[in-house]
């Protein structure tokens, strides 16, 4: 054999050799790669087993295996959803002179008894709910005295249920109770249980070092803004014979508090709690429309399709027609659509005018966009509608924007916008420096001397006066003032009509 031979045999024998010890790593690589592979399925596999301890761990910590009631009141602020300053802003603030709120886990329900009062100053935003006679409360920022509200929640719905299980000993309940779904992960280093039920709701829960609830949160539908973060943040906890409880409660919707509350004083198995059953026979889900639609024609040409309660305005022009506020959700919108093809079934709907940002007055503005509807509103709304509004994600109960996406056309205004076929004329104006909202827009009908105003005065028929003029009020007078309108009656967004000299009077310009 040659040497040139040789040396190929031997070089040949070590690229062997070094394919060979190659080929052994990679055999060792997958070997440990599927080790690891299946210690992450069996911990997988675990991961039921291993949030049932951790349920169980808590429970045992806060003393809720034997909790079948809890009441607990206390004072501090609530917020009213829906009702911000600015658009995409906090909720406005009112005091809470008095809060209770009654959870029966065995019913499942829960009461809630509040007495706020409206003491910022100045008052920015709503939120004080529709005029009631029997009581005088609500109406018009500031509102004067306690409002006094109850609400119970049936937790056999639902929405009513997530929210039991947004507090922390409702939490443990419902996590037990679905374990077959549970899991713990760790988030900002420390222990979460998450769970999920109905098949959509994920309820996560996050743990301290005593194994004590700080923290739960969830998605729940919100007609106006969709999928709507939930938030429950408890701290301060004490022993009430067994129980552990949170001396401070802050609850949160869509990021911002809709409840600050420093508990004074906790009663676990209360049996007022234990009694709370249902929910109450005046609360619905929000998506039910008015069972009956009348119209009331105002003036020639204009009719309120809700008359005596909150709802649209319809104008009509030679071709076409122009609805006035878009409030309440897709069963409103849809019955309007109806009602207005009823009324005028050869004009189709050229545009629906938002007066300002509110859930009540908005709430049905995503079903328009579906129907291809443009909508008239302030230029300070824009980005709160395209960017959250018209996009926010509806896949808990998907509305019909939801089902059939379509992109919103919006027509923007500053000061001033001039709708008019030369036989009608609506004349929309931006009311600068209003406390109530940014952007609040009222509309003027020149022909019929027609005002249409949202928010800005309120009739509290009975009523004592207000210790003041409502610088709701007091803006809406100074407006039509400046601009020089020629007013004889005022329309509300929120029902009725009244003379315009009672707005005067109200906004003590006499």
């Amino acid at each position: 054999m040659s040497s040139g031979t040789r040396d190929k045999v031997y070089y040949g024998a070590i690229l062997e050799a070094k394919i060979l010890v190659r080929n052994m790593k990679k055999i060792c690589v997958i070997a440990i790669a599927g080790t690891l592979l299946l210690s992450f399925h069996v911990s997988a596999q675990n991961t039921g087993s291993d949030a049932k301890a951790a349920i169980d761990t808590a429970v045992a910590a806060m003393g809720t295996a034997a909790l079948q009631s809890i009441q607990y009141s206390g004072t501090g602020s609530f917020y009213a959803t829906g009702q911000a300053y600015e658009p995409g802003g906090p909720w406005p603030r009112y005091t809470l002179k008095k809060y209770t709120m009654l959870v029966n886990y065995t019913a499942p329900a829960m009461r809630q008894e509040l007495v706020r009062i409206d003491d910022e100053k100045p008052p920015r935003g709503g939120g004080v709910g529709g005029y009631n006679p029997a009581t005088f409360q609500g109406g018009i920022r500031p509102a004067p005295g306690d409002m006094v509200e109850n609400q119970n929640t049936d937790g056999h719905a639902e929405a009513g249920a997530v929210r039991i299980w947004l507090t922390p000993h409702g939490f443990l309940k419902g996590a037990a109770a679905n374990v077959a779904t549970a899991k713990t992960t760790t988030m900002h280093g420390k222990k979460a249980v998450s769970f999920t039920a109905f098949g959509k709701y994920n309820v996560t829960g996050t743990l301290n070092a005593e194994n004590l609830v700080e923290h739960v949160e969830a998605l729940m539908d919100v007609p106006y803004t969709g999928d709507t973060p939930m938030e429950g943040v408890y701290s301060d906890y004490r022993d009430f014979g067994g129980v552990k409880f949170p001396m401070h409660i802050v609850m949160k919707e869509g990021g911002y508090p809709t409840l600050d509350l420093t508990v004074t004083d906790a009663q676990p198995n209360s049996q007022a709690a234990l009694d709370v059953r249902g929910a109450n026979p005046a609360q619905g889900d929000g998506q039910a429309a008015r069972p009956e639609r009348h119209a009331e024609k105002l003036a020639d040409g204009v009719w309120a399709l809700t008359p005596g309660a909150e709802g649209s305005i319809l104008v009509e022009f030679k071709d076409y027609v122009v609805i006035v506020e878009g409030p309440g959700n897709d069963a409103y919108t849809m019955a309007t659509l109806a009602q207005v093809k009823t009324m005028e079934p050869n004009k189709p709907i050229r545009y629906v005018v938002n007066t300002h940002h509110h859930a009540d007055h908005a709430g049905g503005l995503r079903a328009y966009v579906a129907e291809g509807i443009p909508i008239i509103t302030h230029e300070s709304h824009k980005k709160y509608y395209e960017e959250q509004i018209f996009k926010n994600p509806h896949t808990l109960n998907p509305d019909r924007l939801a089902r059939e996406a379509r992109a919103p056309m919006l027509e923007t205004m500053k000061d001033k916008r001039v709708l008019t076929d030369g036989n009608m004329t609506i004349e929309l104006y931006l009311m600068p420096n209003h406390l109530h909202a940014v952007g609040l827009v009222m509309a003027y009908l020149p022909a019929q001397k027609l005002l249409i105003q949202a928010d800005s005065y309120i009739p509290r028929p009975g009523a004592p006066p207000l210790p003041a003029p409502s610088p709701y009020t007091i803006n809406l007078v100074d407006n039509v003032t400046r601009l020089k309108l020629d007013v004889a009656r005022v329309v509300h967004i929120h029902g009725g009509v009244s003379p315009y000299s009672d707005l005067v009077a109200a906004a003590g310009r006499q």
